[in-house]
């Protein structure tokens, strides 16, 4: 009856809140692109640089860019390790997460990074907005007036969840403050995705040592009221489709981080499903994941289908946190139980929640490209919660497929929260739920 419930509810809050669908369209030829990534050069044995260079419609965007990533190589060079390389190559890789938003606005994340014994010992990044029809950047302060109250709520936004980064340190107080300024604000390096706004830092500017970048994150719910005119043409993405692509099981080091090549290739963002006791000898994997945007969720410490006492769940909990933090600085917000099975953890009041999908792979334990891929397309679906998983060593592959056949058909690759952000859905506490479709909102 209780779980009977749960969905009932989760089936209500999906009609109350979805917005009336647009027509959908064609992405824009302005919004297309492609990525180029350059050979390894090898500056030692076991150690080299790669560089990715993006190719859009806009040829001004184009130079732009290219010029920034051999800048930001030019920069990182010099913070290559020079010890002994022993467990890992070591590398510097400098190149764009993208996104895209509007119709005609495309956001470039560039990232500077450097793995050694896998672990992110440089991170070096910059963030700009264009006009993909003009090539002009696009400034914070074309979105909202001055009198504007969002730039109170973005001001509380950067103090909160700045603070709430790293949970056993204390950031730098007078650092801090200089970040949560009107002007300082007004300024700050941003990027806009299908369904949020977010500003970006350095984590060693608050936290020395840390080096990692944090997020602070708005969703487009909160801010197109506060929005002008113009802001709101910005981040109006109702005429698109949307999915969300999760991967379950990783992080794994070769595996993952050619999903992760792929997601960069295509402008796709995903949500990753960690399992706890994978995160020890992925701290690169999991950085590169984090300060590119991509979601990071739990898959439980375990991954386990017994022994799933309150306590033990509680103990999990307790320790995937505590290790994740120490890792990026964040904690998951929502969960996938191992193998589906949700009910011990609702019973137990984890307090996720938690994410299920209704479109299924059938990648596990699966080597088969073709048939995984044409699986999904077989199957998906606007609204989608897609299941794969990233310890498989075929799965860029697959993922390269099917990530093709989605650009073809216009959908925009977005993140378990960003989906149900998009579609007007609130993620709540110990509620499962499956998809954004209207007829399949929670598990009945």
């Amino acid at each position: 009856m209780k779980r009977f419930l749960s969905a009932f509810l989760a089936f209500c809050l999906l009609l109350a809140f979805r917005p009336a669908r647009a027509e959908r369209i064609a992405i824009p030829k302005a919004l297309q692109f492609t990525q180029e990534t350059t050979a390894r050069d090898y500056v030692r044995d076991q150690q080299y640089v790669q560089k990715t260079y993006p190719k859009t419609s806009n040829q001004q965007v184009n130079k732009e860019i290219r010029a920034l990533v051999d800048e930001m190589t030019a920069r990182g060079r010099p913070y290559l390790p020079k010890g002994r390389i022993e467990v890992a190559p070591s590398y510097l890789d400098v190149g764009p997460t993208i996104f895209r938003t509007g119709s005609q606005w495309m956001s470039f994340l560039t990232i500077a990074r450097i793995d050694y014994e896998r672990e992110q010992t440089y991170v070096d990044f910059d963030a700009r907005v264009y006009d993909m029809k003009t090539g002009e950047p696009l400034k914070l302060t074309e979105l909202f007036d001055e009198d504007s109250a969002a730039w109170a709520l973005l001001q509380d936004a950067v103090r909160e969840q700045l603070t709430a980064y790293f949970m056993y340190e204390t950031p730098d107080e007078t650092a801090l403050d200089a970040l949560c300024t009107r002007e300082a604000v007004e300024n700050a390096a941003f990027t806009l995705t299908p369904a949020k706004l977010q500003l970006h830092y350095r984590a060693d500017q608050l936290y020395p040592g840390k080096n990692t970048l944090m997020h602070v994150t708005l969703y487009y719910s909160q801010l197109r009221p506060l929005m002008n005119e113009k802001g709101q043409a910005v981040t109006d993405n109702s005429q698109y489709k949307m999915i969300a692509l999760t991967y379950d099981d990783g992080g794994s080091l070769g595996a993952t981080t050619n999903v992760l090549n792929q997601l960069q290739k295509f402008g796709a963002n995903a949500t990753f499903f960690i399992v706890g006791t994978m995160m020890g000898k992925n701290h690169h994997v999991m950085s590169r994941q984090h300060d590119a945007g991509y979601a990071m969720a739990s898959h439980n410490w375990e991954h386990v289908y017994e022994n799933l006492t309150k306590d033990n769940i509680f103990a999990w909990k307790e320790k995937f946190d505590r290790v994740m933090d120490s890792i990026v600085g964040i904690r998951p917000s929502y969960m996938r139980a191992p193998g589906g099975h949700y009910q011990a953890f609702i019973n137990a009041g984890a307090g996720y929640p938690m994410i299920q999908w209704d479109v299924i792979s059938g990648d596990a334990g699966n080597d088969n490209v073709a048939g995984i891929a044409t699986t999904v397309k077989n199957n998906v679906h606007e609204g989608a919660i897609v299941l794969m998983h990233d310890i498989n060593p075929k799965a860029y592959a697959y993922t390269e497929n099917i990530l093709e056949f989605l650009a073809q058909r216009d959908y925009l690759c977005v993140t378990v929260d960003e989906l149900f952000d998009h579609y007007g859905v609130e993620l709540l506490p110990n509620q499962v739920y499956i998809s954004c479709r209207e007829e399949a909102a929670a598990l009945p």
